[in-house]
């Protein structure tokens, strides 16, 4: 008997050595227990990853996987709505699938809800750019809506990937959607951010989930998807390597969103100007969010009200004060 779930897995599947840049945004590791684990943002440890398992081998799970039970840990059904699970609640979900992780151990503040795993915890990585080729040699409705996006946004197939259950050959036609990952240069993801925001000119192409419109998200002939930026040259990339240290706890504060070039990655970077803190008057600071549901909800001209950390942000280039926020709970558009 041919055991699907494996034989599925295979096609899939690539060595962690694969990966162009080493570990970035939106990737599903593939654990040697079973799980699945993503990750987000560009700072990782050495020989680690920052992440969270996001499924589990569970017999009373209500997902299923070619024929194997699974449970999420963040998303869930309330009152018959597929709800997602806060990320505190996440967090402690992690020490429970993963009871070796010590929920003492320090993390770096930006990395308040994800843990860290040595990379030899894990089989493989589905790489984006792999898996989007063989999604689309193995499942017609991706081959057809992706072929016809590449050539209506001009965006040639190689510069183009897919996460989420795609990623990992689960997709079923012809109702599910594809968790597209864009690669480009600053530039060229721009272009596209100004397609996507043309394309749902039409309210019939917004995408309205979990009780809210997604701006990046959209529907192409009938395909919903779900829109993930990632740098294409490492170089562009402003949080590589970095180190961040709490200067201030629990900042009100109210600004208007400037310049938006990193808003549409994770995670989302923008200066804001006429900024208030405390109630006080700013000059000019940077707002990092580190809460991927954020990607590419603020741009220039919102007015922003929130709870932050005021932090001293190291990188190989240059040292300076930012604003740090983790979770969506703690910000929003006046």
């Amino acid at each position: 008997m041919s055991d699907q779930f494996n034989e599925t897995i295979q096609r899939f599947i690539q060595p962690v050595s694969s990966l162009p840049m080493g570990v970035e945004d939106a990737l599903y590791f593939f654990g040697k227990d079973g799980s699945f684990v993503f990750t987000e943002g560009y700072c990782h440890p050495e020989d680690g990853l920052m992440g969270k398992v996001m499924l589990y081998p569970d017999p009373e799970g209500d997902n299923d996987i070619f024929g194997r039970k699974y449970k999420s840990s963040y998303k869930r059904v309330e009152d018959g709505e597929l709800t997602l699970v806060p990320h505190p609640e996440q967090l402690l979900e992690q020490f429970k699938i993963r009871p070796e992780l010590d929920p003492a151990a320090p993390r770096p503040i930006y990395e308040e809800f994800h843990v860290e795993f040595p990379l030899d915890d894990f089989e493989g990585v589905f790489e984006h750019r792999h898996s989007l080729r063989v999604a689309m040699d193995t499942f017609p409705m991706v081959n057809e809506s992706i072929g016809d996006l590449s050539r209506g946004f001009d965006v040639p197939l190689a510069r183009l990937g897919c996460t989420g259950s795609t990623c990992y050959g689960n997709f079923e036609e012809p109702d599910d959607d594809v968790d597209l990952v864009w690669y480009g240069t600053i530039e060229e993801n721009k272009k596209v951010l100004e397609q996507i925001r043309e394309v749902t000119k039409n309210p019939r192409n917004r995408v309205f989930e979990f009780g809210r419109w997604w701006p990046i998200r959209f529907y192409w002939k009938d395909m919903m998807i779900c829109s993930f930026f990632n740098y294409r040259l490492e170089e562009e990339i402003p949080l590589r390597k970095c180190e961040m240290k709490v200067l201030e706890e629990d900042v009100k504060g109210v600004g208007m969103v400037d310049d938006d070039t990193h808003t549409i990655y994770m995670p989302s970077i923008m200066t804001l100007t006429h900024l208030l803190l405390n109630g006080k008057k700013s000059r000019d600071m940077e707002l990092i969010i580190y809460d991927g549901s954020l990607r590419g909800e603020f741009f220039a001209g919102d007015y922003l009200e929130f709870t932050a950390r005021r932090i001293l942000v190291r990188t190989e280039a240059r040292e300076y004060e930012a604003l740090l926020v983790n979770l969506r709970e703690n910000i929003q558009k006046q």
